[in-house]
């Protein structure tokens, strides 16, 4: 039983592979467990749109219960949605999803009251230690959904004003049948925002391309969708739609990196004093940029409750990881996919410019996007690479080498059997020799 839990409870999150793993009795269990870790009487929880997240919400509501617990469920929506109603309300919350991951994967997304984070520093193995193994339980009856969609756009309203958007922009959505379809569409509307959606329908079966669209393969659907429309940009949600990945009016990929810089140069405008948390892997000539200019930059593993805590120590104001999740100090420190996709609809309609020509105006080394790399055992992977190079290493998270011509970082996944890699250098050619060394190294 502990080996299953330490599989499960990762560096940020709970994940598993249901039923084999995250069955009803394991996920009772948690919600118990959960239940006791926290100290208010209620919790906030919903749940993404995965065949098994229904089944994982009532046997996870059951044991919250049954450990004398209140239970605020709000539905099927985005992640970012419980995070808000968190901060709104002050009370702990739950998302039932596994974001990216294949359809058959689920598990917990954890945060205390007032959307602070939960990570293995900061109480998943609390919660681990706190599971009393059962075989048996009673489903807890239907429950009553909250309707929490106006105190959501008013809040969001406070950050991004709707009076500031141009009503003539449209854009495409890709939800990739995920949770997006389900939320994003009817706060476009209550915007006034045009859009062109496609894969909208919720459904756990991800019909048309995995809801990960931090593999490129899954965002040639929104780039020919944007193309043959002629709309202003286009962006792609996972499937808990809390990592927005855009592409400009002409169809090119804006990495999370670059939209740290658009992001952070725009709130530099009207704060000089601007903090900004960033991975380890967000582009040292983004970097070195805004670093430049004036902005604060700070540093963090690489996962949302290592961001969020370094947010909250140093009370900053922004936050960005390469990954496409992007941290907002109005939104209680947390990531919003959503947020960011109105503040891109904001950026544009005050600069009265196209998505690509906003982007050639930033000019930074070419860069490699995120390459996964499937192996064996990423510990081993991760040994060859640093005996390979010369000199030392940053080991933040993973392993960060810097050079004259080239900078890579490459780390195990927290949450797949995967090594990831990116890297920069002064020129395409020799990005494109680091990246073949690095693959000769683990084996590729």
């Amino acid at each position: 039983m502990r080996d299953k839990l330490d599989s499960l409870f990762k560096a940020y999150d709970v994940r598993g592979v249901y039923p084999e793993e995250l069955d009803d009795c394991l996920s009772y269990d948690i919600g118990a467990a959960f239940g006791l870790f926290v100290k208010e009487p209620e919790v906030i929880i919903g749940h993404d749109a995965r065949l098994s997240s229904e089944k994982i919400f009532l046997a996870f509501s059951s044991g919250l219960r049954d450990s004398g617990k209140g239970l605020r469920y709000i539905g099927l929506v985005p992640t970012d949605v419980v995070y808000t109603m968190s901060g709104i309300f002050d009370l702990p919350g739950v998302m039932i999803t596994a974001s990216h991951n294949p359809k058959e994967w689920n598990g917990f997304k954890f945060c205390k009251a007032g959307s602070k984070p939960v990570g293995i520093e900061t109480g998943l193995n609390e919660i681990k230690g706190l599971i009393n193994p059962s075989n048996s339980y009673e489903e807890i009856s239907p429950v009553n959904q909250e309707d929490i969609f106006d105190e959501y756009v008013n809040h969001v309203s406070a950050i991004i004003n709707p009076s500031r958007i141009n009503k003539e922009m449209n854009i495409g959505i890709d939800a990739g049948n995920g949770v997006a379809g389900a939320f994003i569409p009817k706060l476009l509307e209550r915007y006034g925002v045009s859009f062109s959606g496609i894969f909208l329908e919720p459904d756990g079966n991800f019909p048309n391309h995995p809801a990960d669209p931090s593999n490129q393969k899954n965002l040639n659907d929104l780039l020919e969708h944007i193309l043959k429309n002629n709309l202003d940009f286009g962006v792609a949600f996972d499937g808990d739609a809390d990592r927005a990945v855009f592409l400009d009016n002409k169809g090119n990929l804006i990495s999370g990196s670059m939209m740290t810089a658009v992001i952070s140069d725009w709130l530099f405008l009207k704060n000089k004093e601007l903090k900004v948390v960033h991975n380890v892997n967000v582009s040292p000539s983004i970097v070195d940029y805004l670093t430049s200019k004036g902005v604060t930059m700070i540093r963090s593993k690489v996962g949302h409750s290592y961001i969020k805590e370094v947010m909250h120590n140093e009370q900053a104001d922004f936050g960005g990881e390469h990954s496409a999740h992007f941290y907002y100090k109005d939104n209680y420190y947390a990531d919003s996919g959503m947020i960011t996709l109105l503040m891109f609809i904001q950026i544009l309609s005050e600069k009265k410019v196209k998505a690509s020509e906003l982007i050639t105006g930033y000019n930074f080394r070419p860069s490699s996007g995120e390459i996964n790399f499937e192996v064996a055992d990423t510990k081993e992977s991760l040994n060859k690479i640093e005996e390979f190079f010369e000199g030392s290493f940053d080991k933040l998270d993973g392993l960060t080498y810097l050079s004259d011509d080239y900078w890579f970082n490459v780390r195990g996944s927290n949450t797949e059997p995967k090594l990831r890699l990116n890297a920069e250098a002064v020129n395409q050619e020799t990005l494109d020799d680091i990246i073949t060394q690095i693959k000769n190294i683990i084996g590729e």
